[in-house]
């Protein structure tokens, strides 16, 4: 192993161990720092500094050695066009902060797309290794564990920014006080963000409602926040002649907007995507909130329609999941408004869409997709809601349903889907049951997003990155508690043979690839029947319960017979199986042990096999 081989060695192993040890409770400032750490220690680097890349920029998080959290002030940043990508920082960094700097180092993700840059004084050790063959394999490493940090932090604020967000709409759902709804507004976004002024821009209708307010001038506003009252779209000024940055959010609801939540920053503050989603989601809120207490005051028969969007808030703020919570609005749906059949739709990235079980099964019909498709492209050309009360619009004019609505699903501000109601009789809803299913959606909308992004972060607890198979410890639970229930199944352990030289012959790329195919190709058996798990490396464990031994025995024979077919380039695998049931008084260690060695038998005996525990031979 020459010199620069065992340098990038042993950076990899310290970058695995910062890996290793990351969790949701170190801070981004933490993790990088440790990272630069690293990357001194190795290369004999006695000054650097790290910048991160966001919003287009290279931002510093680091100054005079102390950790910075950006409140919004003037600070140095890099474009994309900044000479930093093209030649030495050297010329660049005089007599600035990072003017000991005489080298740097872009890192990159897979796509290349630039996550961060090192400034560094550079020495001698660095500029032998910087020469050599394995700067791109290092660099390489950097970009993977930089990308894992900056997802972590992401996946962390977003967590953070969705809870504030459930706890102020809670606050919201729970009272129809407009002091309440207003006062719980200003304290939201002046605790989120504590270095800005928040102002309360209310129209004539909310005189006299609340003291933390000013009333809304036509006259004498900025133009920009004229422009979100009237438009009902959040904007931002630089305003030179007040040194101030200014975000307008209109506090819309689904009748009209009742003010603007008008935000004062320092110049030039640059707000992130997060923290717009943030602003527009809760002024939003706070409008559906105003217009539900202005429709309170004014009708008592609204105050029954309005106790049921707070029943279905207090149950969609419990622990359910998607199919639960689904399964809950349609039984609301159905007992107050009455259609004929009803579905709940959620689009997909690929313009695609697909329907929830719970939705009645007229729209799993031919006809009933022509409603859903209709309803999906208006909503998606930018509809607010869809009310027909005479639609003739889906089919001819012999079709079936001539009422219809359809109410949007949204994730700030985003459509997810949509909910889709239809009856035969025209004009069978009315405009308050219209107005009364929006407020329904809006007051869920919340709910579900924050359940779709929990199914999702517990699927990325469960399931391998590279291969889509469960985890392994999520397979010692479905194993154990079979045991524990006194089930029978089958378990079976398959390692592909020689994947070493395919690794070395093709490549690590190749290889992954490969254990992909695998992977599919199981799945295409078990799915439905099994688990499957990656048990560690190219080894993948099979957990079917249930199962005979011959059902075991089968599945055996087909993994061996058809992974060289769904494989390029071809490989085999070798199998070890066992089964068990309550009467053997085994337990999962015992039975994995006698799956292992059934596997190390099958290897010994020639591979491209499989055996069964306690049989003579193997069978290929």
């Amino acid at each position: 192993m020459t010199d620069h081989e065992k340098i990038l060695y042993e950076v990899k192993c310290s970058v695995f161990d910062l890996l290793s040890n990351l969790n949701e409770d170190s801070s981004l400032e933490d993790m990088l720092t440790a990272f630069k750490e690293v990357f001194m220690e190795h290369f004999e680097i006695g000054e650097a500094e790290i910048l991160l890349y966001d919003n287009n920029r290279f931002v510093p998080l680091f100054k005079n050695g102390t950790a910075q959290k950006d409140s919004g002030s003037e600070r140095e940043t890099y474009t994309k066009d900044h000479p930093i990508f093209n030649v030495s920082f050297i010329s660049h960094v005089a007599d600035r902060e990072y003017e000991f700097a005489d080298d740097s180092l872009i890192i990159r993700d897979v796509q290349l797309a630039p996550l961060a840059a090192l400034l560094f004084k550079a020495s001698e050790k660095w500029h032998a290794f910087a020469l050599s063959s394995h700067l791109k394999d290092l660099k390489k490493v950097f970009g993977i564990y930089i990308g894992q940090v900056v997802q972590m932090y992401q996946l962390s604020e977003k967590e953070r920014t969705y809870r504030h967000l459930f706890e102020v709409a809670e606050l919201f759902n729970s009272t129809m006080e407009i002091d309440v709804i207003l006062e719980g507004l200003i304290d939201a976004v002046s605790g989120s963000f504590p270095n800005f002024h928040v102002d309360l821009l209310l129209s004539n209708e909310q005189k006299g409602k609340t003291k933390e307010y000013r009333l809304f001038d036509y006259a004498n506003e900025r133009a920009s926040a004229i422009d979100a009252f009237l438009s009902g779209d959040l904007t931002i000024e630089n305003a030179s002649d007040i040194s101030s940055c200014l975000m307008n959010a209109p506090i819309r609801g689904r009748q009209g907007i009742y003010g603007v939540l008008q935000m004062t920053a320092p110049k030039n503050t640059e707000f992130t995507i997060t923290e717009k989603s943030f602003i527009r989601s809760i002024a939003n809120a706070a409008g559906s909130a105003l217009e539900n207490a202005s429709l309170y005051d004014q009708s008592h028969r609204l105050v029954d329609d309005l106790r049921l969007v707070n029943e279905a808030s207090r149950k969609l703020n419990s622990n359910l999941d998607l199919d639960e919570m689904i399964g809950f609005l349609k039984k609301q749906f159905l007992n107050a408004f009455r259609p004929n059949e009803m579905a709940f739709v959620f689009l997909d990235d690929e313009s695609g869409y697909s329907v929830s079980p719970s939705s009645t099964s007229f729209f799993t019909t031919g006809e009933g997709e022509k409603y859903i498709q209709t309803a999906s492209a208006r909503l998606r050309n930018g509809e607010d809601a869809i009310f027909d009360a005479n639609s003739k619009s889906c089919t001819d004019e012999t079709e079936r349903f001539k009422s219809l609505v359809s109410i949007p699903i949204n994730n700030g501000g985003e459509m997810i889907g949509f909910v889709i109601l239809v009856h035969r009789e025209e004009y069978f809803f009315s405009f308050d049951s219209f107005k009364l299913m929006r407020s329904l959606i809006g007051h869920s909308s919340l709910a579900i997003s924050n359940i779709m992004l929990r199914d999702q972060l517990q699927e990325l607890v469960d399931k391998d990155h590279l291969t889509k198979l469960f985890t392994r410890s999520y397979l010692d639970d479905v194993v154990n508690s079979t045991m524990e229930n006194e089930e029978s199944g089958v378990f079976l352990l398959m390692d592909v043979d020689d994947f070493k030289l395919v690794n070395d012959s093709y490549g690590h790329t190749t290889g992954d690839t490969v254990l992909q195919q695998i992977s599919s190709f199981i799945m295409s058996i078990v799915e439905g029947w099994g688990i499957a798990s990656r048990w560690g490396g190219e080894e993948i464990a099979i957990f079917v319960p249930s199962a005979t031994i011959e059902d075991g025995i089968d599945l055996a024979r087909q993994l061996v017979e058809g992974v060289p077919e769904a494989t390029d380039p071809h490989v085999t695998v070798s199998i070890g199986l066992s089964a068990w049931s309550p009467d053997d008084g085994k337990s999962y260690k015992e039975l994995f042990q006698a799956t292992d060695r059934a596997l190390y038998h099958a290897k010994n005996y020639g591979k491209n096999r499989f055996v069964l525990h306690g049989a003579a031979s193997a069978i290929k």
